[in-house]
């Protein structure tokens, strides 16, 4: 059996190591915590691990990062009494742990709902065109209410975005049959100026076509002209030399005939008198020649 000291020995050091593991606060680096000493402020702990006092100390750790907050859909009456749905998403972020454990209990429950009440505020203010064109003013209003709200309790808005603001069934419906309307509209003007497009061009390939037609008959028939010129011009030029040829041979024939004709004329004067010539052998050829063709 262990004696009373061991087990006081036992104790004592179980004490101490609690004592130790309750004394070490670790803070993370996307945190800080608020310690607190017999329930007063104390000091912020930045991240890192920090020794406190059991039992007479404690430490609240708050998250720094940025949360997004989803706010329900909520239908809202604009000025000129049109119902709408909006859904908003709100960036929201602690700056001051301080402020946001001591000033309110939920700081993201209550922006979610003070956010829907700016928000429907907001649109009351508004007319249905200006809240279906003019989403951007409406986010830039309500980020800047929000802020001055929420500083008071160490949170900032970073930003605000409307998802979605649907108007009523019945406008909804008219807006898709004006929409149908004016593409269909936009269907048309498109088909007519294509149409209008495919006629100017199959006239400027008609025109095209008949003025490379005219060009091509013109060409035939001054084609057909330059041969039938050439050809015409071919022919005098034969006609012309076969008749120079024929006036050739005819000057020729009739020189070389009268002559002859002579020739024997001065032969028959002679032989008249029985006068005795010698001649040439090539006389009495001619003379031969002259009865062949004669």
């Amino acid at each position: 059996m262990l004696s009373i000291g061991s087990i006081i020995s036992v104790l004592a050091l179980i004490f101490w190591v609690v004592f130790i593991v309750s004394s070490l606060v670790k803070v993370s680096p996307h945190e800080k915590a608020v310690k607190e000493r017999l329930s007063r402020y104390q000091q912020t702990l930045w991240p890192g691990r920090h020794f406190i006092i059991p039992l007479i100390d404690s430490a609240q750790k708050v998250d720094m990062r940025e949360r997004v907050i989803n706010t329900p859909p909520q239908e809202m009456i604009t000025k000129d009494n049109a119902v709408v749905t909006v859904d908003a998403v709100i960036f929201t972020q602690v700056y001051d742990p301080v402020k946001a454990v001591y000033e309110i209990q939920d700081a993201f429950f209550a922006i979610s709902n003070l956010s829907i009440t700016t928000l429907r505020a907001i649109i009351g203010t508004m007319t249905l065109d200006q809240v279906l064109w003019e989403r951007q003013e409406i986010n830039i209003k309500v980020q800047t209410e929000l802020s001055e709200e929420t500083a008071k309790r160490g949170l900032s808005i970073n930003k605000i975005e409307i998802q979605r603001i649907d108007p009523p069934r019945e406008l909804m419906d008219a807006m898709n049959q004006q929409k149908i309307a004016q593409q269909e509209k936009r269907a048309a003007i498109l088909k007519a100026e294509w149409e209008k497009e495919a006629a100017i061009r199959a006239a400027e390939w008609a025109k095209e076509a008949a003025i490379r037609d005219a060009e091509w008959y013109k060409e035939k028939q001054v084609l057909e002209a330059t041969g039938k010129a050439e050809a015409i011009e071919r022919i005098a030029v034969a006609n012309a030399k076969a008749t120079e040829i024929e006036s050739k041979a005819a000057v020729d024939y009739f020189t070389w005939s009268a002559i002859t004709q002579e020739q024997l004329r001065v032969i028959e004067e002679s032989m008249k008198n029985n006068t005795k010539y010698v001649m040439w052998s090539e006389i009495f050829d001619m003379i031969k020649h002259l009865k062949i063709w004669g």
